[in-house]
């Protein structure tokens, strides 16, 4: 009988199942495929940064400093409805589905077009 050496009255119990758990996959299968959404989650990331910075610019146009402060809280609020979308993650692991990408080009150009009418 082995005793825990931080509590030296206590018998130490071995423990029965292996550590990690076995549901996570160990060793080589542990690693993120190569396919895993590379480019769309890369295209994902762009477009969001673009749609982020459309959404400051847009409010610094229309009213200024403080338009820019709104701005801010515009693009936080899009990432955030984002990642309610994607369960949580803003970029999932395996990578922006189609529908995502396309809903988030259709918004930079609409929030580029705007931009361009009010310069």
């Amino acid at each position: 009988m082995n005793m825990n050496p931080q509590h030296p009255g206590t018998p130490y119990a071995a423990q029965s199942a292996p550590y990690p758990p076995t549901s996570q996959p160990t060793g080589g299968e542990a690693q993120p495929s190569p396919s895993g959404g590379g480019f769309g989650t890369l295209a994902g990331a762009a477009l969001l940064t673009f749609a982020g910075g459309m959404a400051v610019l847009i409010g610094y146009l229309m009213i200024g400093g403080f338009g820019a402060i709104i701005g801010i809280f515009g693009a936080i609020f899009g990432i955030v409805w984002l990642a309610g979308v994607h369960g949580g993650n803003v970029f999932p692991r395996e990578g922006f589905p189609t529908k995502s990408l396309g809903g988030l080009a259709v918004a930079s150009l609409v929030l580029l077009g705007l931009a361009a009418a009010m310069t």
